[in-house]
């Protein structure tokens, strides 16, 4: 029977092996033409990403899509038995009114509202999601933002919103975007339904976008070690795209290595300084919020995503063989959740060193445009906040939005006026005046003269 098996087999084993001689073939085939992509990734990324991106948008163009957020009107909740995707028109205006309320925008509407989420995409690189948004978990910002300006835009929406006192105009138009923080795009969602009139409009936010953006990668370049020592504006945008295609590129970007602060108030805080790319930002207006509440659930979020962020990038840089993840370029995908040295170690966490070499490990300092009492009394209510604060792995400063007095939070003591010499900042017509030839944190300095800013802004 062993021979009879043995005969009987024979011809199974010969087709088993011409169907797995059949992808080698395939690939000794494909190898001429791969030749050429390969050289080019390697040598020339900045063309041979352009070249893939014009192939791929003519191939394989751009299917228009939308959005699916609406679900039918009903009193009834919805549960894991009986799912309902999907927002109904009363959930739509909460989250459009609260987000709306947060950032003080209630009036005074332009006629584009962009709201932009960001994101990061670059080549080989297992640790994609720590460049992403920290505040969405690790991914990308923009389908928030596609999601939140196509409930705006709805007039069933603006009906709530105008019985809740925001009164939208009807020629305002809100769109969502997100920018890819690696190569500095930005890509615009829905466009298709941007009303004709507000067509020009949106052609001249492009073309300043597409300047801000040339000189955001100016600032960039001078903390790249490969990057031109005196580019142009447009040679640094080059740069930074040249990055994001590079598959051998071990820092495509540095995230939120050297973030230092946040501030939360109106823009006329930070309005004509230069914080060298070291502080979160934060719309909040407190005339607007007299008690407090608008803040209490802006402080709620910004403590612990801010914090997170901080936090994070502090541990991996005091430590980053133990609580970081080492160099990255040994590091392989495991399980598409995490990342290991090599074919054998334990799982790896925290960032790499590639991400913190240029980060100082300071605590985050938390400015709050806020009468101390409402800060103190946020506090107070707070079990969250008092854990980061009281525990000092935050620093907590009060502005006063009528006297502009800074005082520091002291677990123990209050608020405790500040006390120090004031110096004034030095003035530079442009922020590129200031940090050309510097490649160090820079401390901050006043930009020519501010535009001046509608009252309450």
């Amino acid at each position: 029977s062993t021979a009879s098996s043995g005969v009987n087999s024979a011809p199974s084993i010969r087709k088993f092996a011409a169907i797995c001689c059949r992808p080698r073939r395939l690939i000794a085939a494909l190898t001429p033409g791969l030749l050429p992509i390969l050289v080019g990734k390697v040598f020339a990324p900045f063309r041979q990403g352009q070249l893939a991106e014009a192939l791929n948008a003519y191939w394989v163009p751009d299917a228009p899509t939308e959005a699916a957020i609406n679900a039918a009107n009903s009193d009834l909740p919805a549960t894991p038995e009986q799912p309902r995707p999907g927002f109904t028109d009363a959930e739509q205006a909460d989250r459009v009114a609260g987000l709306l309320r947060n950032i003080g925008l209630t009036s005074q509407f332009a006629p584009l509202v962009i709201l932009m989420g960001h994101g990061s995409m670059s080549q080989n690189n297992p640790h994609l999601g720590a460049y992403d948004c920290g505040a969405c978990g690790g991914r990308h910002g923009g389908p928030n933002a596609r999601t939140f300006a196509a409930m705006a835009n709805r007039p069933e929406v603006r009906k709530l919103l105008a019985e809740r006192g925001i009164i939208v105009p009807a020629e305002t138009g809100f769109i969502g975007a997100e920018h890819n923080t690696c190569d500095e795009k930005i890509t615009f969602y829905d466009l298709a339904d941007l009303p004709t009139a507000l067509e020009p409009a949106f052609r001249e936010l492009q073309r300043l976008l597409d300047q801000a953006g040339a000189l955001s990668a100016h600032e960039r370049c001078r903390r790249f070690a490969s990057a031109p020592r005196h580019p142009t504006p447009t040679q640094a945008l080059r740069h930074v795209i040249e990055r994001s295609r590079d598959f051998s590129q071990a820092r495509p970007e540095l995230g939120h290595a050297t973030n230092a602060a946040a501030l939360v108030g109106r823009r006329s805080m930070s309005q004509g300084v230069f914080l060298d790319r070291r502080a979160f930002l934060v719309s909040y207006d407190p005339t607007q919020d007299p008690n407090g509440t608008v803040l209490e659930g802006i402080l709620l979020a910004v403590g612990p995503v801010g914090a997170g962020i901080n936090l994070e990038y502090y541990f991996s840089t005091v430590n980053n063989e133990r609580l970081g993840c080492g160099t990255k370029t040994p590091h392989n995908v495991t399980g598409l959740f995490a990342v290991m040295e090599g074919a054998s170690s334990d799982l790896r966490t925290g960032l790499p060193r590639q991400m913190i070499e240029i980060h100082e490990p300071v605590r985050l300092q938390i400015v709050v445009e806020a009468k101390t009492e409402v800060l103190a009394a946020i506090y107070g209510r707070q079990a969250s906040l008092r854990e980061l604060i009281g525990n000092e792995w935050v620093h907590l400063i009060a502005k006063d939005p009528e006297t502009g007095e800074f005082t520091i939070f002291d677990p123990v003591l209050g608020f405790v006026p500040w006390i120090g010499p004031v110096k004034p900042l030095p003035t530079h017509r442009r922020s590129g005046d200031g940090y050309r030839g510097h490649t160090e944190p820079l401390p901050p300095v006043l930009i020519g003269d501010p535009i001046p800013l509608p009252c309450g802004s």
